[in-house]
């Protein structure tokens, strides 16, 4: 599962299960790779552990929040469903397009394609969404604009390089570096706003009357999401974007499975 997008960071990767895959990423971002991606099954593991264990820890806070004023509804819609339709939902569509989404950009080396593909489909798929989620889709909207802005003002600066000179040019072409060299030395920003909006969106799985009560003790609904997230982003940091991918489908499997069950 390599990823081409972390080599700036690879110096100094970490060694050892348990340093690679230590929530205490979520504390201290960072883009390093691995430093043996071979062992990806063994993290993965160990992260699918942390996630669930974790997540069903914070599921008591969250329903105690959910008290101020959220029903959940996602449970009845999707069970709604054929039971194939669901299993496509939950292994294979909500997992792709939230890696897309919230992951795929995660990567040392700045991608405005990545960046752009993110927005684009955080607009499509959140736009609906009210409270809080419109704080998150207003985000994927600058990002949209800014990755339009960057690689548009990088394509002038191509133009006029060979007319301007070497001197010139590379003036032309600085806002993108600035931006990119911003993103690589300060992982925490992203990987902190990719999370937050990770669990943001997530109220949308719930009917709202939005009051000042419900606006506070949102991040407490969500916090099992929240959680997840930095679980997924870990994997797609240190092993790559198939790996994030392929422990949210399980995680999500894991969840379906046993509410389906019970159910």
């Amino acid at each position: 599962m390599n990823d081409e997008g972390t080599s700036p960071a690879d110096a100094g990767a970490p060694e050892g299960l348990w340093s690679t895959v230590s929530p205490g990423f979520g504390a201290y971002p960072d883009w390093r790779a691995a430093a043996n991606r071979r062992h990806w099954p063994g993290g993965l593991a160990l992260l699918f552990v942390l996630g669930l264990g974790g997540a069903l820890g914070l599921l008591a806070v969250s329903q105690l929040a959910a008290r101020t004023g959220y029903e959940h509804t996602l449970p009845n819609e999707l069970l709604e469903l054929p039971v194939v339709r669901q299993f496509l939902v939950v292994a294979l569509q909500a997992p792709v397009v939230e890696e897309l989404v919230f992951r795929l950009s995660l990567t040392a080396r700045l991608h405005l394609g990545a960046l752009a593909i993110g927005g684009a489909l955080g607009l499509l798929f959140f736009a609906g969404g009210d409270g809080p989620v419109m704080v998150v889709t207003a985000l994927f909207a600058l990002i949209v604009l800014l990755s339009g802005a960057l690689w548009i003002q990088s394509l002038v600066a191509g133009v006029a390089r060979p007319e301007a000179g070497a001197e010139s040019g590379a003036g032309l072409s600085t806002w993108r570096d600035r931006v990119a060299r911003w993103w690589a030395a300060h992982p925490r920003w992203p990987v902190w706003c990719s999370i937050a909006a990770f669990g943001i969106v997530h109220l949308a799985n719930y009917d709202v009357t939005w009051s000042f009560a419900t606006v506070v003790v949102a991040p407490l609904v969500v916090s099992p999401q929240i959680w997840l997230g930095l679980m997924f982003t870990i994997a797609r940091v240190r092993y790559g974007w198939w790996a994030g991918l392929v422990l949210h489908a399980f995680h999500n499997l894991a969840i379906w499975s046993v509410t389906s069950a019970v159910s």
